[in-house]
């Protein structure tokens, strides 16, 4: 999400599919990616990076537009308004312990919200 707060239009990782080696890459480097392919067994692993592609790309659809939150320094979020007139929150927990934060919209008010360890959580609401 720290990207996507700092003016960036869109975002892809660098790769999609990888072996578990973390290849083929250029220039020569192990990576990590949303997919890794174990073409030995001919099956493929989804990885934590693929389901946080997965959630985010499934609220925050094209044409929409960034608007403005406040990040704490322990939970990273990340707000949109979609072509549909809804708002999108995404909020992410990357601590190890439960924490709790205040959302604050001057037109449809509070809501206080308590996210689990390691989660990614989003909110929908309509303007």
């Amino acid at each position: 999400m720290k990207y996507v707060n700092h003016w960036v239009v869109a975002w892809l990782d660098w790769n999609l599919a990888l072996d578990e080696e973390g290849e083929p890459t250029y220039p020569k480097r192990s990576l990590n990616a949303g997919i890794i392919v174990n073409s030995k067994k001919d099956e493929f692993y989804k990885t934590p990076l693929y389901y946080a592609i997965k959630h985010v790309s499934r609220f925050v659809v094209r044409n929409s537009i960034r608007i403005s939150i406040t990040d704490t320094e322990l939970i990273k979020t990340a707000a949109f308004v979609t072509p549909s007139d809804e708002v999108v929150v995404v909020l992410y927990n990357n601590q190890s312990i439960p924490d709790s934060v205040t959302l604050k919209d001057p037109d449809k008010g509070t809501i206080q919200l308590d996210l689990t360890p390691r989660s990614m959580n989003t909110i929908v609401y309509r303007l």
